[in-house]
């Protein structure tokens, strides 16, 4: 999320090979019976979609909408309790000799207002991601190993000179600065999905936020929105693989107060739902005709500092208030145990390929620091380098929070304490709702604040190189580190995997010891439940077929 109070995007084991593939999207689902009963599911959101625009947007609510609705180039899907990445929009694709350029060749699909999908939208989607006129929050994505993608961003040189061709209709052609490890993983994010030039461009600024300055070419189409109140999807008769879909419609109510939320759950407005508070997970798990699901989340809870704020710009402050934060209380008072305490910033959950998790290789860098320092002492020391005497009561930090709910508040309060506690500096807190809390951040108008972000993609790359100069705009603290910025490209390029541990792990290392503009909470871990007549639904978060397999039996 991305992202994002970001809920989204996830634990998984990808293949990272150079080697040709494809398929079709047949894979990782089990073949559901023949049509003999209402196929329409009820599901939520928890806030409404910043935009639906896959250049624009990137939090997780909009994504829940896109990967219904879009057809990316690939896909991964569940199967045998495992991912594996099959065709979507692409039939095939292959490497040359050295795994520069990759050639993808597309299907026959098309549009839900019946015109053919092109190689050309899935050009125009990665060149617009890229092109600074756009403003993408995703360039992140592909701008390090595109060929020209860094240089196009920085307004060095123009789109036409991008690694991205279209060879005709049916074939893509996108060349690499060099080998790059995790490319396949990218090729189902936002990054990669299709746009209508010509629709885009009629609608400019207000494409994605409306219903009327949309189509579609994925399994689902938007039937209406009514903001912040529910978006419907129903079949879409257009797309290539209709037949292996059977759901009729997708019912996305939003729903912002959780147990709202639990409450839709147990009357049966709702077919699934996650969980966060020991109570109902207990109610739940013992409630008949349910079934319950627990997975790893690669996603962290963790708050950023401006380090343009006059306060947060000195590092041993921002240091104090990471190792002031007690993580073992806070995931047991906050979070009921269901999270749990990080010391890191990749999260738990993301392979690095045949080594396994990263998490499993590399100490959480925060944890050593945390053995050396004393939170305190670090504060006075900070207060001192800026002149600020030695009263720390005379600290005031506005803390401003994404969410306006009485969970919220209730954190917030707590958070409030903790500081006083441990700190004795005064926390002022700041509810927004999600889209001023985007507003704020983005425009730097905060000095800390709390967020979600759940991983994109399947390699600790997706969350170490938030990060670098380049993509610093992500997650807003301004912060730029030429010694980080020179790990992160040298492992982006780097194909022996036990090298590219090594420059992750060093990269997050200077990430805390030199940056320490974040300050990660709890690592999250996901239980969910759903009624046992919904069948197929996906386990893992890092899946990127949506409800495109699900159906509903004995209801």
């Amino acid at each position: 999320m991305k992202k994002k109070l970001v809920a989204v995007l996830l634990t998984a084991v990808m293949a990272l090979s150079l080697a040709a593939c494809g398929g079709k999207g047949d894979g990782g689902h089990q073949e559901a019976p023949a049509k003999v009963e209402t196929q329409e599911f009820n599901t939520f959101l928890a806030t409404e979609p910043s935009t639906l625009d896959t250049i624009k947007g990137n939090d997780m609510y909009g994504w829940d909408i896109n990967k219904n609705t879009l057809e990316p180039l690939t896909r991964l899907v569940e199967k045998d309790g495992e991912q594996e990445r099959e065709g979507a929009g692409a039939e095939s694709w292959e490497p040359n000799e050295d795994g520069t350029v990759w050639t993808f060749k597309l299907r026959d699909n098309k549009w839900s207002d019946g015109q053919d999908v092109t190689a050309a939208d899935y050009a125009y989607g990665i060149t617009r991601t890229l092109d600074p006129d756009a403003g993408s929050p995703n360039s992140f994505f592909t701008a390090p190993f595109i060929k020209n993608g860094q240089k196009v961003v920085n307004g060095e040189v123009g789109v036409e000179e991008l690694g991205v061709k279209v060879v005709d209709d049916k074939t893509l052609e996108i060349t690499l600065e060099a080998p790059t490890p995790y490319f396949m993983s990218i090729t189902d994010t936002r990054a990669c999905y299709p746009v209508r030039q010509d629709i885009a461009e009629k609608y400019g600024e207000t494409y994605g936020s409306e219903l009327d300055s949309l189509v579609f070419n994925g399994p689902f189409k938007v039937d209406s929105w009514t903001h912040n109140s529910e978006l419907t999807l129903v079949k879409n008769d257009q797309y290539w693989d209709k037949d292996n879909v059977k759901l009729d419609k997708i019912n996305f109510s939003i729903i912002t107060d959780s147990n709202a939320r639990y409450n839709s759950f147990e009357s049966g407005a709702l077919d699934n739902i996650s969980v966060g508070e020991q109570e109902w997970v207990d109610r739940f798990s013992a409630k008949d005709n349910v079934e319950r699901v627990d997975t790893k989340q690669p996603a962290m809870r963790f708050d950023f500092f401006n380090v343009e704020d006059e306060l947060f710009s000195n590092l041993n402050i921002r240091k104090a208030f990471a190792l002031a934060v007690d993580r073992e209380d806070m995931a047991k008072t906050i979070y009921q145990e269901l999270h749990v305490p990080a010391y890191w910033w990749v999260p738990e959950g993301i392979s690095t390929g045949e080594n396994g998790e990263y998490r499993e290789q590399v100490e959480g860098p925060l944890a050593k620091i945390a053995k050396e320092e004393d939170a305190k002492e670090l504060l006075l020391k900070g207060m001192e380098e800026l002149n600020l005497g030695s009263d720390p009561s005379a600290i005031k930090v506005k803390y401003s929070l994404s969410a306006t709910t009485q969970w919220a508040r209730n954190y917030g309060e707590y958070v409030q304490q903790k500081y006083k506690d441990i700190l004795g500096v005064n926390i002022e807190l700041d509810f927004n709702e999600w889209s001023t809390f985007q507003q704020k951040t983005n425009s730097g108008d905060f000095q800390m604040a709390n967020m979600v972000w759940t991983t994109d993609y399947d390699d600790p790359m997706s969350m170490i190189s938030l990060f670098t100069t380049e993509n610093s705009g992500n997650i807003p603290t301004n912060w730029s580190n030429e010694t980080f910025d020179d790990l992160i490209a040298q492992a982006s390029r780097e194909m022996d995997e036990s090298k590219r541990v090594d420059l992750y792990a060093q990269a997050e290392t200077v990430l805390f010891e030199e940056g320490c503009n974040i300050c990660p909470l709890v690592n999250e871990r996901k239980i969910a439940f759903h009624y046992d007549y919904a069948k197929n639904l996906n386990e893992r978060e890092t899946t990127t077929t949506g409800f495109k397999y699900v159906y509903i039996e004995g209801k």
